[in-house]
Formats: C-alpha cells, structure tokens, sequence
C-alpha cells in the first residue's frame, strides 16, 4: 500500500539542509548567500508531483516529456544550480533576467539573493510552465519575481539593462539580444553548446567591443525551443534495434545510411598512452576533439544489452563520445582500459568501424596525445549584426 501521508515540516526541513549540506560539503556552494537561499527556499513546493526524496535529492526532476518520453523541461540537478549561481555573483539589490523559467526554484533561488531591494524576470515560452512558475512562487511566498512568457532568445528589453543574465537553457549561439541587454558592469552565464555534443556553463564579462569568458564548467542542458534561437538536434539510429544511438546537432553532416548497421563492418582498436582517473573530468578532452574534428563529436547512447553482447565497448555507463566520418562510411568512438597495477587509472583508446572510421580513429587518438591536458581554451563573443560570434582562443 503507497503511503500518501504528507511529511511533516521538520522531515521537509531536514530533507532541504540535508541537501544544502551535501552540495555545501562537495564545494558546489562557495558562498553565504548562496548557501542561505538553498537552506530557506523550498524546492518540493516548485515540484508538486515529486516524492519528497526526489525533490531534495541531487538530480534532475522532469516536468514535461514529448511524445517519445524525453524530457523537454525539468528541474535542473541542484549541484549545477548551484553552480551557475556561484558563477553569476550575484548581490543584492540586483536586477537579474533568467531565461527558461522551469518550474521557477531557480528564480527563487535568485531572488532569495537579490533580497527586497532586486528583482527577478524569467521568461519562458511555454504557457503552462510560466502559469505553474508562477503558482508555486506564490505558494512559496516569493514577491520579488516577475514571470514573463515570451521567447527567451528576445531577451526582455522592457525591464533592461540587468546586472545578471542567466540561462537556464542551453543554446549554441547566443542571442544578441542577451548581450545588448546586459549592463556595461554585468555578467552573462549561459549554457552553450559549442561544437557537437559538448556544452560548457560560460561566464561573459565586457571588455571594450567584446565579451570575454572568465569562467567556464561542464554542463548541458535542454535547447532553446519554439524560438528564433533553436538548437535542432536528432537522434539517429546506428543499430536496427536501436539499443545504440547517435545524437546529431544541426551543424553535424550524418547521414543515417552511413552509420546504420557500421558496427557490424570491420574494427580496428588505436590505444593513447594518455590515461586519465575514474573521477576525474574529460570534458577538456570533448571540448578539443568537437573543436577539432571535421564531424566534431557526438553522445553515443549504447543500452546495456548492446554492451554486454560484446557489441559496442564504450568507456562510461551511458555509451561514450563518438564521430562520423564526413565522406564514405565510418564511426569512431572512445573507449578505456584500466591500467596494469593501477586502481583508479583507465587509459584512452578509440575504437573505429568501417574503412573511414578506422582512419578516424587514428585521428582522434592523435588530437588525444596532443592534448594530455596541456592546453586549455577560453572564449571571446563579440556581435556581428544580428548575430553572435563565438570564438575560441587556445592556450
């Protein structure tokens, strides 16, 4: 029997500082403030639907899936949150514009900041998110926001120039609009995804005609949608069961004739000698090899059933980043082995299906043996027109 019995407020508040104490104790939270709004606004009132565990726990709560069950809204995992906040400085008397409402924790979370002094727009486009946004805000007795539905990639001049833009929704050009809406001090924190399936949290500060990054983390998060900024993106089958799958953004060229069925084509197996820790982050290897890459890179799906066959060898529990060959027929994916004697330590290597895909391999293994974490990347934005120029500098 499913016990429907609501939890009493001292197990909701000790479910919020556990919470609090947890992204405190992992160095996701930096700051007093920070802390004190993940310690007072209540995250279960801004997700009706989810059990009381679920709402306090360190993961992603979807909101609104589409037809094939992929999340399209939700509420983003608190250790990034958290993150993005520490990353914006916010203070208080602010005025602060967030783009991609959700359920609204965030905005709360952000007013929370700002205190009676700022103020909080955030700006959705779907009618139901800014109607429920706004519900819970009220029923979490927050007053200083102001819920807007629009398209987030326009920005909301009316109440411009903001101290801090926050996106909430990953895009892969920024907005004009947001940069012109920024004020000359301000700061810009968007989720961009720069090249095929890597995304970083971006940190934009002015300087002269251009912006320039002075911060950036891992992250991903949902596109821009039924806006003037959408990030297309398909999914596409690389088995006829489906069990492996490739993602392909709207600057990828993949053609689904030439990667249906390369599994079965001959492999062949190039080892780095680069070697990386179990925990330790690979997205300043992504970020190289999308950069890099005629095709850049892609998320390879593999289901546990096309792992255990013996099918696929990907280096991580979901699958593993992979490209495609521009021209004939041929993927490339990443994979690890653990080093002899080594606990903790898994050396890269790439797998390669398919004539093209054999060759591709032996380029990514080389982009992996150039980089071994000896350079890293910043980024410049700077507008042209109507559009955005982002620009990587290398170091």
């Amino acid at each position: 029997m499913t016990d429907t019995t609501a939890p009493t407020s001292e197990a909701i508040n000790h479910a919020r500082q556990a919470l609090a104490d947890q992204l405190r104790d992992g160095d996701h939270i930096q700051s007093p403030a920070v802390e004190a709004a993940f310690r007072e606004v209540p995250r279960h009132v801004f997700v009706p639907n989810a059990s009381l565990e679920d709402a306090y726990a360190d993961k992603v709560v979807s909101i609104k899936d589409d037809e094939d069950g992929r999340s399209l809204s939700c509420a983003s995992q608190p250790r990034i949150v958290a993150m993005m906040l520490e990353q914006a400085q916010i203070e208080p008397g602010m005025r602060v514009l967030e783009l991609g409402t959700g359920t609204g924790y965030n905005a709360a979370l952000m007013a929370h900041v700002v205190g009676p002094d700022g103020h909080v727009v955030t700006i959705d486009v779907d009618q139901d998110l800014t109607d429920n946004a706004a519900a819970h805000l009220t029923a979490a007795g927050v007053g200083n926001v102001e819920v807007v539905l629009g398209d987030g990639a326009l920005g909301h001049e009316t109440g411009a120039p903001y101290d801090r833009i926050i996106a909430t929704v990953g895009s892969h050009r920024i907005p004009a609009a947001w940069a012109r809406q920024l004020a000359p001090q301000g700061r810009l924190v968007a989720p961009v995804r720069i090249a095929g399936d890597v995304s970083r949290s971006i940190v934009f500060e002015s300087m002269g005609s251009k912006w320039v990054s002075v911060d950036s983390q891992l992250s991903t998060f949902m596109p821009l949608r039924d806006s003037v900024g959408d990030d297309t993106r398909a999914y596409i089958p690389v088995t006829a069961d489906g069990t492996v799958t490739l993602q392909a953004n709207q600057e990828q060229t993949i053609s689904p004739e030439n990667v249906m069925g390369v599994l079965d084509e001959p492999a062949t197996t190039v080892w780095t000698g680069v070697s990386i820790g179990g925990m330790e982050p690979r997205d300043g290897l992504w970020l190289r090899l999308a950069l890099k890459l005629d095709n850049s890179l892609s998320r390879m799906n593999a289901s546990r059933a096309a792992v255990d066959s013996g099918l696929v060898s990907p280096g991580l529990p979901w699958g593993d980043m992979a490209s495609v060959a521009v021209e004939g027929r041929g993927l490339a994916y990443l994979t690890a082995r653990r080093v002899p004697d080594e606990k903790n330590l898994w050396e890269f290597g790439v797998i390669g299906h398919g004539e093209a895909g054999q060759r591709l391999a032996e380029r990514m293994a080389a982009e992996i043996r150039a980089w071994d974490r000896a350079v890293d990347v910043s980024f410049e934005l700077s507008l042209d027109g109507e559009e955005t120029v982002l620009r990587p500098v290398w170091r």
